[in-house]
Order: structure tokens, then sequence, then C-alpha cells
């Protein structure tokens, strides 16, 4: 079996995956500006960590925590793109996080929520990002949250309430956003 370590990533390296890998991965509508990013590390509350093979980073993830309640939101998850999918290396970086996270009130995940703005082949991918959180042990909180115009179906891994879960979701963003911004591009629950 593969030995792997996750490590918190300092400054620089939160730079290189965010430069080689995150900015590859995810669409301009679903990526977080580095400044944001830099400004929410320096204030204690963006997380970055790395999944190494020795010196080799396999995986990624950043997590952003709630400033009153105790959540964090997987805010990005990603295998590094020149890396084997599907062997288990997501699964290890998840697993790493609930082993650290194992004290706060739960883990808040954003993923994409299927759609009629999607294709069959992309819908089919959102259906397969949602079962890989299932199968880890999250739960559905049967609650759609549109973000920057991107819809996101929210899971929990934790035994809080979706109440609670929710709320939280919500104190992220009105922490970090003008009462204009939230009001005009934030919506938790998304509006019908």
């Amino acid at each position: 079996m593969e030995q792997y370590e996750c490590k918190r990533l300092d400054l620089d390296a939160l730079h290189l995956v965010y430069r080689e890998h995150l900015t590859p991965d995810f669409p301009p509508a679903e990526r977080k500006p580095l400044s944001a990013m830099e400004k929410l590390l320096s204030a204690g509350r963006y997380e970055p960590w790395g999944l190494y093979r020795g010196e080799e980073l396999m995986a990624y993830a950043l997590l952003w925590r709630d400033p009153e309640g105790g959540f964090v939101l997987l805010d990005y998850l990603g295998v590094c793109r020149d890396k084997p999918r599907g062997q288990g290396i997501g699964t290890v970086m998840v697993a790493h996080l609930m082993g650290q996270y194992r004290h706060v009130s739960g883990i808040l995940v954003e993923a994409e929520a299927e759609g009629d703005d999607a294709s069959p082949e992309e819908n089919g991918l959102r259906a397969r990002r949602l079962a890989f959180y299932r199968r880890l042990g999250f739960r559905e909180l049967g609650y759609v949250a549109r973000i920057f115009g991107v819809r996101y179906a929210m899971l929990l891994y934790g035994d809080r309430t979706g109440e609670e879960a929710m709320e939280a979701h919500q104190r992220l963003y009105h922490y970090e956003f003008s009462p204009w911004l939230y009001d005009r591009f934030i919506h938790i629950p998304e509006r019908s």
C-alpha cells in the first residue's frame, strides 16, 4: 500500500496549487480569486492542504472556516491533473480531512448541482461527484445554493442538523461580503 502524507500548505505552496492545479481544474465561475484566499489565510480562516507521496503532490484541499459556529467548508478538492483517477487518491485526501476536522461541528461541501444548464455528460460527472461524497458518509442537506450564478447541491459530514449547517453556510458568506453583494449574488438556499 502506498504511503501518503497530508501537509498544511504555506502561502507559496498555495500560490503554486492555485496556478498549476486549481486554475486548470475549475472553471472561472467556480474559482475564488487568489487574493480572497490570501485574505482568508492571513485571517486564520483558510486552510490549504496537500496530499503527498514522498515529495510529489498528489491532491489538494482548501477549507474555509466558519467565523463563529465551528463548521468548515471544503472549498476545493482536487486530484492533481497528471495523477491517476479512480485510484482512491481523493478518498485518502477526504479521509485525512475527516480525521483532521473530527472536532468541528461539520464539514460542508458545495458540489455543482445537476440541472438543465448542463449536458448529459456534465450531469453525469456532477452525479458521480455527489455519489463520491455520499459513499464517504456525507449526506445531502436538501437545498441548492446559487453562488455567483453557479448552482450547488449541499452536503454535510457530521451530525448537526440541516438548519445548523445552512446557518453556518450563510454565515461564511455574510461575513465576507457586503450586504449588497450578498443579496445580489449569494442565495442560500436558492430563490425560486
